[in-house]
Protein backbone atom coordinates (compact mmCIF):
# COMPACT_ATOMS: atom_id res chain seq x y z
CA UNK A 1 0.00 0.00 0.00
CA UNK A 2 1.11 3.57 -0.58
CA UNK A 3 0.47 6.60 1.59
CA UNK A 4 -1.80 9.30 0.15
CA UNK A 5 -0.34 12.56 -1.12
CA UNK A 6 -2.66 14.75 0.94
CA UNK A 7 -4.62 14.57 4.19
CA UNK A 8 -2.04 12.16 5.63
CA UNK A 9 -2.83 10.97 9.13
CA UNK A 10 -0.47 9.78 11.85
CA UNK A 11 -2.32 6.47 11.91
CA UNK A 12 -1.78 6.04 8.15
CA UNK A 13 1.97 6.57 8.53
CA UNK A 14 2.10 3.97 11.31
CA UNK A 15 -0.14 1.52 9.42
CA UNK A 16 1.97 1.70 6.25
CA UNK A 17 4.91 0.34 8.24
CA UNK A 18 2.93 -2.07 10.41
CA UNK A 19 -0.51 -3.68 10.61
CA UNK A 20 -3.64 -1.52 10.42
CA UNK A 21 -3.76 0.92 13.34
CA UNK A 22 -6.40 0.24 15.99
CA UNK A 23 -5.64 2.28 19.09
CA UNK A 24 -2.90 3.82 21.19
CA UNK A 25 -0.81 6.99 21.28
CA UNK A 26 1.34 7.73 18.25
CA UNK A 27 4.42 9.95 18.11
CA UNK A 28 5.71 11.47 14.88
CA UNK A 29 9.08 11.88 16.61
CA UNK A 30 9.31 8.14 17.33
CA UNK A 31 8.06 7.08 13.90
CA UNK A 32 10.48 9.43 12.16
CA UNK A 33 13.54 9.00 14.37
CA UNK A 34 13.93 5.24 14.69
CA UNK A 35 14.61 2.84 11.83
CA UNK A 36 13.10 -0.49 10.86
CA UNK A 37 16.02 -2.17 12.63
CA UNK A 38 15.03 -0.82 16.04
CA UNK A 39 11.87 -2.88 15.72
CA UNK A 40 11.02 -6.58 16.00
CA UNK A 41 13.13 -7.56 12.97
CA UNK A 42 16.23 -5.87 14.37
CA UNK A 43 17.29 -5.05 17.92
CA UNK A 44 13.68 -5.34 19.14
CA UNK A 45 14.11 -2.25 21.31
CA UNK A 46 10.75 -1.11 19.91
CA UNK A 47 7.67 -3.19 19.23
CA UNK A 48 6.89 -1.66 15.83
CA UNK A 49 8.53 -0.65 12.54
CA UNK A 50 9.58 2.96 12.01
CA UNK A 51 11.00 5.16 9.24
CA UNK A 52 14.58 6.00 10.29
CA UNK A 53 15.27 9.57 9.16
CA UNK A 54 17.42 10.42 12.22
CA UNK A 55 18.81 7.28 13.85
CA UNK A 56 22.31 6.56 12.54
CA UNK A 57 22.19 9.81 10.51
CA UNK A 58 19.40 8.28 8.43
CA UNK A 59 21.59 5.46 7.08
CA UNK A 60 18.69 3.00 7.24
CA UNK A 61 15.81 5.28 6.33
CA UNK A 62 12.97 4.26 4.04
CA UNK A 63 13.22 5.20 0.36
CA UNK A 64 11.86 8.65 -0.44
CA UNK A 65 12.78 10.27 2.87
CA UNK A 66 15.64 12.68 3.50
CA UNK A 67 17.85 12.37 6.58
CA UNK A 68 16.77 14.79 9.30
CA UNK A 69 17.73 15.71 12.84
CA UNK A 70 14.67 17.86 13.61
CA UNK A 71 11.57 19.47 12.07
CA UNK A 72 9.81 16.19 11.32
CA UNK A 73 6.71 16.84 9.24
CA UNK A 74 3.75 14.68 8.25
CA UNK A 75 4.12 16.03 4.71
CA UNK A 76 7.49 14.25 4.43
CA UNK A 77 5.58 10.98 4.04
CA UNK A 78 3.47 12.03 1.05
CA UNK A 79 3.06 9.15 -1.41
CA UNK A 80 5.64 6.87 0.23
CA UNK A 81 5.64 3.06 0.23
CA UNK A 82 7.25 1.11 3.08
CA UNK A 83 7.51 -2.45 1.71
CA UNK A 84 8.46 -3.92 -1.66
CA UNK A 85 5.35 -4.91 -3.63
CA UNK A 86 7.07 -6.64 -6.59
CA UNK A 87 4.97 -4.65 -9.02
CA UNK A 88 6.31 -1.08 -8.71
CA UNK A 89 9.08 -1.70 -6.16
CA UNK A 90 11.26 -4.78 -6.52
CA UNK A 91 14.71 -6.24 -5.91
CA UNK A 92 15.61 -8.17 -9.05
CA UNK A 93 18.26 -10.77 -9.86
CA UNK A 94 19.44 -11.51 -13.39
CA UNK A 95 22.22 -14.07 -13.92
CA UNK A 96 24.07 -14.91 -17.14
CA UNK A 97 26.36 -17.93 -16.95
CA UNK A 98 28.74 -17.95 -19.93
CA UNK A 99 30.63 -21.02 -18.78
CA UNK A 100 30.22 -24.28 -20.70
CA UNK A 101 30.53 -27.89 -19.71
CA UNK A 102 33.41 -29.74 -21.41
CA UNK A 103 32.77 -33.18 -22.92
CA UNK A 104 32.43 -35.84 -20.20
CA UNK A 105 35.44 -37.81 -21.40
CA UNK A 106 38.03 -38.15 -20.12
CA UNK A 107 36.53 -38.18 -16.60
CA UNK A 108 35.86 -36.67 -14.21
CA UNK A 109 32.90 -34.74 -15.69
CA UNK A 110 32.57 -31.00 -14.99
CA UNK A 111 29.29 -29.20 -14.29
CA UNK A 112 29.70 -25.42 -14.35
CA UNK A 113 26.20 -24.45 -13.20
CA UNK A 114 26.27 -21.65 -10.63
CA UNK A 115 24.20 -20.50 -7.68
CA UNK A 116 23.86 -16.78 -6.99
CA UNK A 117 22.38 -15.50 -3.73
CA UNK A 118 21.55 -11.89 -2.81
CA UNK A 119 21.39 -10.57 0.76
CA UNK A 120 20.47 -7.07 1.97
CA UNK A 121 21.44 -5.85 5.43
CA UNK A 122 21.31 -2.78 7.64
CA UNK A 123 24.20 -0.33 7.36
CA UNK A 124 26.24 -2.07 10.08
CA UNK A 125 25.67 -5.59 8.68
CA UNK A 126 24.05 -6.63 11.96
CA UNK A 127 20.56 -7.46 10.66
CA UNK A 128 19.67 -9.14 7.39
CA UNK A 129 16.27 -8.26 5.95
CA UNK A 130 16.27 -9.84 2.47
CA UNK A 131 17.69 -13.02 0.94
CA UNK A 132 17.03 -14.76 -2.34
CA UNK A 133 18.71 -16.25 -5.37
CA UNK A 134 18.70 -18.78 -8.15
CA UNK A 135 20.73 -21.19 -10.27
CA UNK A 136 21.95 -20.70 -13.85
CA UNK A 137 22.98 -23.73 -15.87
CA UNK A 138 26.15 -23.74 -18.00
CA UNK A 139 25.64 -22.05 -20.32
CA UNK A 140 22.37 -20.51 -19.24
CA UNK A 141 20.51 -17.78 -17.42
CA UNK A 142 18.36 -17.13 -14.40
CA UNK A 143 15.78 -14.34 -14.33
CA UNK A 144 15.32 -11.53 -14.31
CA UNK A 145 13.27 -12.55 -11.28
CA UNK A 146 12.14 -10.94 -8.04
CA UNK A 147 14.14 -11.84 -4.95
CA UNK A 148 12.26 -9.39 -2.72
CA UNK A 149 9.21 -10.33 -0.70
CA UNK A 150 6.28 -8.08 0.20
CA UNK A 151 7.42 -8.13 3.84
CA UNK A 152 10.84 -6.60 2.96
CA UNK A 153 11.24 -2.86 3.70
CA UNK A 154 12.47 -0.48 1.01
CA UNK A 155 15.64 0.75 2.73
CA UNK A 156 16.88 3.64 0.58
CA UNK A 157 20.38 2.25 0.17
CA UNK A 158 21.51 -1.28 -0.61
CA UNK A 159 24.05 -2.65 1.85
CA UNK A 160 24.49 -5.91 -0.02
CA UNK A 161 26.18 -9.28 -0.17
CA UNK A 162 26.27 -11.42 -3.31
CA UNK A 163 27.51 -15.00 -3.08
CA UNK A 164 28.46 -16.74 -6.33
CA UNK A 165 29.30 -20.44 -6.10
CA UNK A 166 29.43 -23.61 -8.10
CA UNK A 167 26.17 -25.50 -7.90
CA UNK A 168 28.06 -28.81 -7.85
CA UNK A 169 31.42 -30.02 -6.49
CA UNK A 170 32.77 -30.40 -10.04
CA UNK A 171 32.51 -26.65 -10.77
CA UNK A 172 35.78 -25.63 -12.46
CA UNK A 173 36.01 -22.06 -11.13
CA UNK A 174 35.56 -18.76 -12.90
CA UNK A 175 35.05 -15.02 -12.50
CA UNK A 176 32.05 -12.81 -11.77
CA UNK A 177 30.96 -9.34 -12.85
CA UNK A 178 28.28 -7.65 -10.74
CA UNK A 179 26.33 -4.59 -11.85
CA UNK A 180 23.63 -2.99 -9.69
CA UNK A 181 21.14 -0.63 -11.30
CA UNK A 182 23.45 -0.51 -14.31
CA UNK A 183 26.51 0.53 -12.29
CA UNK A 184 29.59 -1.71 -12.18
CA UNK A 185 30.58 -2.91 -8.70
CA UNK A 186 32.60 -6.09 -9.26
CA UNK A 187 34.69 -6.83 -12.37
CA UNK A 188 36.43 -10.17 -12.74
CA UNK A 189 35.95 -11.29 -9.15
CA UNK A 190 37.42 -14.75 -8.61
CA UNK A 191 35.15 -17.72 -7.91
CA UNK A 192 37.04 -20.82 -6.71
CA UNK A 193 36.53 -24.31 -8.08
CA UNK A 194 34.09 -26.49 -6.18
CA UNK A 195 30.95 -25.45 -4.30
CA UNK A 196 32.53 -23.04 -1.80
CA UNK A 197 32.05 -19.83 -3.75
CA UNK A 198 32.91 -16.21 -3.03
CA UNK A 199 30.87 -13.58 -1.19
CA UNK A 200 31.23 -10.03 -2.51
CA UNK A 201 29.85 -7.14 -0.43
CA UNK A 202 29.24 -3.42 -0.46
CA UNK A 203 31.84 -2.75 2.23
CA UNK A 204 34.49 -3.54 -0.38
CA UNK A 205 32.68 -2.83 -3.64
CA UNK A 206 30.38 0.07 -2.78
CA UNK A 207 26.73 0.58 -1.91
CA UNK A 208 23.96 1.33 -4.39
CA UNK A 209 20.90 3.49 -3.77
CA UNK A 210 17.40 2.36 -4.61
CA UNK A 211 16.42 3.86 -7.98
CA UNK A 212 14.23 3.30 -11.02
CA UNK A 213 15.91 0.71 -13.25
CA UNK A 214 14.86 -2.31 -15.28
CA UNK A 215 11.16 -1.55 -15.07
CA UNK A 216 11.01 -1.25 -11.27
CA UNK A 217 12.13 1.03 -8.48
CA UNK A 218 14.55 -0.89 -6.32
CA UNK A 219 17.84 -2.71 -6.80
CA UNK A 220 18.55 -4.67 -9.99
CA UNK A 221 21.43 -7.12 -9.61
CA UNK A 222 22.94 -8.23 -12.94
CA UNK A 223 25.52 -10.99 -12.41
CA UNK A 224 27.65 -12.44 -15.22
CA UNK A 225 29.83 -15.50 -14.69
CA UNK A 226 32.70 -16.27 -17.08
Amino acid sequence: MTLPTSNISMSAIWSEANSPYSSGQLSLLTMSFFSYFAGPNGSNSLTDNNWGVHEGSGANRIYGLAAKTSDYEIGDYSGLTYFYDNSTFQVTLNVTNNKTNPPPFPPPPVDNAVNVNIELWDSSFSYQYLSGGGMAMAPGTYGPSAVSMTSDPIIFRGYWKVTVSGAFPSFAGGTANININGNAHVAGGAIPAGPGGTTFDSTVYGTENVAAYGGYTGLYFDVTVN
